[in-house]
């Protein structure tokens, strides 16, 4: 291999945890050897894991675009004054600490695709011997995550989806490894979208014969335990929710649809993910019920059973303090009125997301949020859930026939405790009950602000009235982007 080295650019390579030092210890922390990363099928793999950790470092699911920046956009926390978190509320793009967010999200993003896109270049070009389908998983990986991100960032930072045109300009789909300017610059959104489905496609191809199809979630998750039915041929294949895999695929399929507006398609591969099965016949995903808060397992407060794609965060703990808990007498930067809870959740001590206490503790009139706390309770797993199970439930019961949606969110009620009786008997009593279960179940994910943007929905009164100002839902490039657009 002609020696080069890649300067890693941006602040990317910086920001990376101590949690793979295999990543982090082969040359000094700014310069790297690409050929002693690419020398062997460990070292790809290190290259792997060190783009899932980058996925969850503080500057994207760690913190920023999880429970912070789309949170803030979607009123779930209360405004304090004078705070970045205040600008960022009151829609403040051009204020200079919230273009410091905006910046560090986008620069984040691209960071992490020019990794994925160094790696792929590597798998074309190398002749390292891979053992257990690995090449074809680290393939399947990369290209999957690569339209997952793009699907991200476009979220994010493209047009608001109702009335876009395939003409109008939206973000720069990056695919190949580069320093030239005229490569990163946005490209039109029917661009965008052919390009996420091409890679989604070749992720499939790759992702053929994922180990996720032979083992349950129990089995990849419990390496050695007991009552373990599949145990695969290599210690990478463990925990294939923490990666991306064969069902992230349709998933990131099913978001991108509804995206769009394409509601057939989206009920399609929703409709797959739902009715995943193991080899056994029981269900690769399960919805998280009242006995998953009571159990031994871990991940409650996530709903762990859920996840079709997460992100591991070894250093969550350490990211929310002072950020959404404290252990000081001063509050944390997020925090909510205790009124809100009984305002969000219909019933909030018959609703298993907000029934004891579980997810809310209270300090007067105020209270934190504990989704991601390792209380001494209920233990977390220090997982960020990128796809959950619940979207693609919601999915389903906005878009199926009447007759359908109904079926399907009396499952999603029974799982969430509901027990009191609920009625979708028309298309606007579904409409608001969506709405209303996106918000129950999605708080501190970062997904409520891409509904309300999605249905370009430019006010509302939940938790709190929040009103969009005009080009709100779609966050300004960095002006170091825009210079060369």
């Amino acid at each position: 291999m002609k020696k080069r080295y890649f300067i890693w650019f941006l602040t990317g390579f910086l920001m990376l945890n101590c949690s793979c030092n295999d990543w982090l210890d082969v040359n000094p922390r700014t310069e790297m050897k690409e050929e002693d990363m690419y020398q062997s099928e460990k070292g790809f793999k290190n290259v792997m894991n060190g783009i899932y950790i980058q996925l969850a470092s503080k500057d994207l699911y760690g913190k920023n675009t999880s429970y912070y920046f789309p949170d803030l956009l979607a009123g779930y926390w209360y405004k304090t004054n004078n705070s970045t978190e205040n600008y960022i509320m009151s829609y403040l793009y051009s204020n200079s600490y919230v273009e410091n967010v905006i910046k560090t999200i986008w620069s984040k993003y691209y960071t992490v695709i020019a990794h994925i896109n160094d790696l792929l270049e590597n798998l074309d070009k190398t002749d390292v011997h891979f053992t257990n389908g690995n090449k074809e998983l680290l393939y399947g990986e990369a290209y999957g995550l690569r339209a997952f991100l793009h699907l991200d960032v476009l979220r994010l930072f493209g047009p608001v989806p109702v009335g876009a045109s395939d003409g109008t300009n939206a973000i720069p789909y990056v695919t190949e490894l580069t320093r030239d300017p005229s490569k990163l610059v946005s490209v039109t959104y029917g661009e965008v979208k052919r390009m996420i489905l091409e890679d989604l496609d070749r992720a499939e191809k790759y992702l053929a014969a994922d180990p996720f199809m032979l083992g349950s979630m129990y089995d990849l998750n419990n390496p050695g335990g007991n009552g373990v039915n599949y145990t695969p041929d290599d210690d990478w294949h463990y925990y294939r929710q923490t990666h991306f895999n064969i069902y992230a695929v349709d998933a990131t399929r099913a978001r991108f649809y509804q995206w769009i507006g394409d509601k057939t398609q989206a009920e399609i591969y929703a409709k797959k993910v739902v009715g995943v099965k193991n080899t056994d016949e029981t269900d690769k995903f399960v919805l998280a019920t009242n006995s998953s808060y009571t159990s031994s397992e871990k991940g409650a407060l996530v709903m762990a059973s859920e996840h079709v794609f997460a992100v591991n965060c070894s250093d969550l703990q350490d990211i929310i303090n002072g950020v959404m808990i404290t252990s000081s007498s001063s509050r944390p930067k997020l925090y909510l009125q205790n009124a809100w809870i009984s305002s969000v959740y219909e019933n909030p001590e018959s609703d298993n997301r907000s029934k004891g206490g579980r997810y809310f503790q209270t300090d007067g009139s105020y209270a934190y949020y504990l989704k991601y706390y390792e209380s001494g309770t209920i233990a977390a797993t220090d997982m960020v859930p990128l796809i959950r199970l619940a979207e693609m439930y919601l999915i389903l019961i906005e878009n199926s026939t009447l007759t359908e949606a109904r079926e399907y969110f009396e499952i999603f009620r029974q799982a969430r405790g509901m027990d009191f009786a609920i009625s979708i008997g028309d298309e606007t009593a579904r409409k608001n009950q969506v709405e209303k279960e996106y918000r129950k179940d999605f708080w501190g994910e970062g997904q409520m602000f891409y509904y309300y943007k999605r249905q370009n929905k430019t006010s509302w009164s939940i938790p709190q009235s929040v009103t969009i100002p005009e080009n709100g839902f779609v966050i300004p490039k960095p002006k170091g982007q825009s210079a060369f657009e």
